[in-house]
């Protein structure tokens, strides 16, 4: 597991919300977040996660999972908002920092989100394609996906019907 070891605050802000990527200090915190929103939410890999604090507490994180394949494919997991900040566009605020932050050092390497999957719920649509993402739930565009990924997809959606895909590219005019 590796978190980024830089706390670095993004200029992408609402209000008074600010997305703080997390360093491994964090990593405690942010588990303890997913456990009182009774999500399980994991890091999976060479990991990022992204969180917005109000006060102390964390009220909204992000994963971000590279693949098998060393950052050529990306999977965003675990986007979760507490119930009472629900609505006031912190999801969104996230994905965009996600998204901007397209290429960012680590560990004197480059490092880049250029091709994002996602797989949530049919009723966060809107959320998604709202932010750059793009439906990517035809059987061929399952087919496409990275073989770690389209067996986790099709694994999910074996108990989650409703389950959808979601796909950002860099390069795709439509999503930059």
């Amino acid at each position: 597991m590796t978190i980024s070891k830089i706390e670095k605050h993004l200029p992408t802000q609402i209000s008074t919300y600010l997305v703080i990527k997390a360093k491994k200090s964090d990593k405690k915190d942010i588990q303890r977040f997913y456990k009182t929103q009774r999500y399980a939410a994991g890091f999976i890999g060479h990991d990022h996660a992204y969180f917005i604090k109000h006060n102390t507490e964390i009220i909204a994180c992000v994963i971000i999972s590279a693949g098998q394949e060393s950052g050529l494919f990306w999977l965003l997991h675990g986007l979760v908002i507490d119930s009472e900040h629900r609505g006031s566009g912190i999801a969104s605020l996230l994905l965009r920092t996600v998204i901007a932050e397209q290429v960012f050092k680590e560990e004197n390497k480059q490092v880049r989100y250029d091709n994002i999957i996602c797989f949530a719920d049919q009723a966060l649509a809107t959320l998604y394609l709202s932010n750059k993402f793009v439906s990517h739930n035809t059987a061929k565009d399952i087919a496409q996906l990275p073989d770690e990924f389209r067996q986790r997809f099709l694994r999910y959606r074996e108990n989650h019907k409703n389950l959808c895909c979601y796909f950002y590219n860099a390069n795709f005019p439509y999503c930059a």
